[in-house]
């Protein structure tokens, strides 16, 4: 089993742990259903399991086969998983009435690959199709480690797994793409909260979830976490017409703004034109 595919598998063995904003809650799924309408022939990055009753009839592309069998809800008339990568999606070109994906930009791990699941989100939508992906998007100024520690010491900062995305976010801002490495995270994590049972006690978090950030101990995988300003542009490279709107009012909502993409362009930029920028 290969690093990206461990760390998947071990997403999955805590699937049931995780929660807002790592999961979309009700809120957020409603306010991609407002932000769709309607849609006949639906392509989903990834098998979030919130998401798999939107639109007439969806098929979901992950490239784990330990995710689609341990989280994905089932196959049924109406939907179906398939193995795939988004980066070159097992889909033809312009068959999509609407495209949507959950934190699916942070599981990419620089611009140069952001850039290209836009280029391929552009080819399999249909010309009056529509795309929206819901983002963990960074604050346009980080945020201060040692703040961020307040917050959660004073039981302000809302769930774990918001703690956790303020967490990366803020090692992120570093990074020109706003990538890091996951094991990183872990390590901001540690420093900043080496007593997990005064953490638990603060927040009433329980243990178990706040171990989910172990998942990230022996992973080479990288995430990013760019702002608004940065996946807009990225997207208007693909896009005539790129909006960004809110995802619901839930802990850490205002960094999980869905992001609606309209009227693809086409012809599409080169492949080299996007692989310069990884």
């Amino acid at each position: 089993m290969d690093q990206t595919t461990s760390h998947w598998d071990a997403v999955r063995r805590h699937w049931d742990l995780l929660g807002p904003p790592l999961r979309p809650p009700p809120e957020a799924v409603a306010a991609y259903r407002r932000a769709l309408g309607w849609s006949d022939e639906i392509v989903m990055l990834g098998v979030t399991p919130e998401l798999a009753t939107i639109g007439r009839k969806l098929t979901a592309i992950d490239q784990s086969p330990q995710m689609i069998a341990g989280i994905w809800p089932g196959d049924t008339d109406m939907r179906r998983a398939i193995i795939g990568d988004w980066l070159g999606m097992p889909v033809e070109r312009d068959s999509a009435t609407a495209i949507i994906g959950d934190g699916c930009l942070s599981a990419l791990g620089s611009s140069g690959e952001r850039r290209r699941l836009f280029r391929e989100i552009a080819r399999v939508l249909r010309p009056d199709g529509r795309a929206v992906v819901r983002t963990f998007a960074s604050p346009d100024r980080p945020e201060d480690p040692a703040a961020i520690r307040t917050l959660a010491m004073t039981a302000t900062a809302g769930t774990f797994h918001a703690l956790k995305w303020r967490i990366a976010m803020a090692c992120a801002a570093a990074d020109p793409g706003r990538a890091i490495p996951v094991g990183t995270i872990l390590k901001a994590f540690n420093r900043l909260f080496p007593d997990r049972d005064a953490l638990a006690s603060a927040n009433g978090w329980p243990l178990p979830v706040i171990g989910t950030i172990d998942v990230y101990a022996r992973s080479e995988t990288v995430y990013s976490f760019a702002t608004v300003a940065m996946l807009s542009a990225e997207a208007a490279e693909c896009f005539n017409d790129v909006d960004v709107v809110s995802s619901g009012d839930y802990a850490f909502s205002e960094h999980c703004p869905l992001m609606v993409l309209n009227r693809p362009r086409k012809p599409e930029a080169k492949p080299d034109e996007f692989d310069r920028a990884s």
